[in-house]
């Protein structure tokens, strides 16, 4: 992905907003910067029929979130919740600063939350 990829997520992001049946939903904020990213999933018979988002922060935040949907859209659950961190930085695709790391992985770490709390 390159940085004009990147302006197409946060000109046009990718499932941005409240789906019409999600039948399971979460949020996390990082208290360090204020990005705050809630995800929306339908999931029919196994699969991630739909994601999601809401993201408020900085673009990369924003981004991530947008390209997390993007991405995991039809995956069965096995697979979406094998995504980790390492990916959603290869799918930005960009060189990412540490101290940014956290902006790009708070989308899957919402993800995980959802996801550990649908298994219990």
């Amino acid at each position: 992905m390159s940085t004009d990829a990147i302006r197409d997520h946060l000109e046009s992001p990718f499932h941005c907003g409240v789906p019409e049946a999600p039948n399971v939903c979460g949020s996390r904020r990082n208290p360090a910067c204020g990005d705050e990213v809630t995800l929306y999933l339908r999931i029919v018979d196994g699969v991630v029929d739909e994601m999601w988002h809401q993201a408020k922060g900085c673009l990369l935040c924003k981004a991530a979130a947008s390209i997390l949907c993007e991405k995991t859209a039809g995956m069965n659950l096995r697979d979406v919740a094998a995504v980790s961190e390492a990916d959603i930085l290869e799918w930005i695709g960009v060189p990412i600063t540490p101290r940014r790391v956290q902006c790009c992985t708070l989308a899957v770490q919402t993800l995980k939350s959802i996801l550990t709390r649908q298994q219990a």
